[in-house]
């Protein structure tokens, strides 16, 4: 079978295809077949740096939390679903190949009506939008949304999600006129271009000075700390990334300012945590099915062009889903 791996951390070049054995499921495994990995920014954390990563890394290494496949073989005790059902699986790397051994307590039946493409959109970053805003972020009815990167594949779905949610106000930013078009199109009342020095001034007028309830934040760095001028009162921040590659920086004083909070979101926690898992996916699973949710799926990369998948989503220039397609 076919696989991508690395066996040095670096730039998206480490990354290699090449030919291995189909592997063979362990006890309480199932062995995939897989029709979409997911590429997410922890696998550009994980291809980058080791000390990124959340387990001892060690070479040769293979990027990939989140795969659609269907079943070809069962280890002992592992899974009372028939062969050849379409499932999503989660794991904690592995995911850029052929075929995958995944732990059958990770895997949930795909409904039909979705796609490979769709569903592998789900996993990681349905969970995180839904998370950030219902479990973490608290968000209530008519309050003031403020999703950062509102054209990426969180942001997408967030700016939907919000709207479900009964979200009194969304506003999107982005780093371009056609990604803020993109998150207006999904349901954004309002867009603003980030990379403005005066963006966070820009929030502040658009709620009438009043500030956001609420800011979903994967950019990190220097924006982290603006986003506390634009905050209300009482205000949350969830923080769930650092696309900007610089770690964001709480000052404690801007917290007890105006009493904020600041919460902190990790998908991989999630995903070995089913009772987080299984009810969340099968409420998007239905948003998806009855037209009210809908997956941005804009960049597919067969499995060989998987450095070419990071180099963009490291350019910050992708919107939506990006997805690797084997075979």
């Amino acid at each position: 079978m076919k696989i991508v791996r690395f066996y040095e951390c670096g730039e998206p070049d480490v990354l290699r295809l090449e030919e291995t054995a189909i592997p063979h499921p362990k006890a309480g495994q199932v062995l995939l077949q897989v029709e979409a990995s997911g590429v997410n920014y922890t696998d550009v954390d994980h291809r980058r740096s080791s000390s990124a990563s959340r387990e001892p890394l060690t070479f040769p290494s293979t990027p990939g939390v989140e795969v659609v496949g269907v079943i070809v073989e069962a280890g002992e005790g592992a899974t009372a679903l028939p062969m050849g059902t379409r499932v999503i699986g989660l794991l904690s790397h592995g995911g850029y190949a052929e075929y995958v051994a995944v732990p059958a307590a990770s895997i949930i039946p795909v409904p039909p009506g979705l796609d490979a493409a769709q569903a592998v959109a789900l996993p990681i970053q349905g969970l995180t939008a839904y998370h950030i805003l219902a479990t973490l972020g608290h968000i209530q009815p008519g309050e003031r949304i403020l999703i950062q990167a509102a054209a990426g594949g969180v942001g997408t779905l967030a700016v939907q999600l919000a709207r479900l949610l009964e979200a009194g106000q969304i506003i999107a930013t982005a780093s371009t006129p056609a990604k803020l078009d993109l998150a207006l199109s999904l349901g954004a009342d309002a867009g603003i271009n980030y990379t403005q020095p005066d963006w966070a001034t820009q929030v502040l007028q658009a709620t009438d000075g009043k500030g956001v309830d609420l800011i979903l934040d994967m950019i990190g760095g220097v924006q982290f700390s603006e986003n506390f001028t634009c905050l209300a009162p009482l205000g949350r921040i969830v923080t769930f990334g650092k696309a900007s590659g610089q770690r964001a920086v709480i000052d404690p004083e801007k917290l007890t300012a105006r009493c904020s909070t600041v919460t902190g979101f990790y998908a991989g926690y999630v995903a070995t945590r089913p009772h987080l898992v299984v009810p969340a996916l099968k409420k998007l699973f239905q948003y998806v099915l009855a037209g009210q949710l809908h997956v941005q799926v804009h960049h597919q990369f067969p499995l060989e062009e998987a450095a070419d998948a990071h180099r963009l989503m490291e350019t910050r220039q992708s919107t939506g889903k990006i997805v690797l397609l084997p075979g």
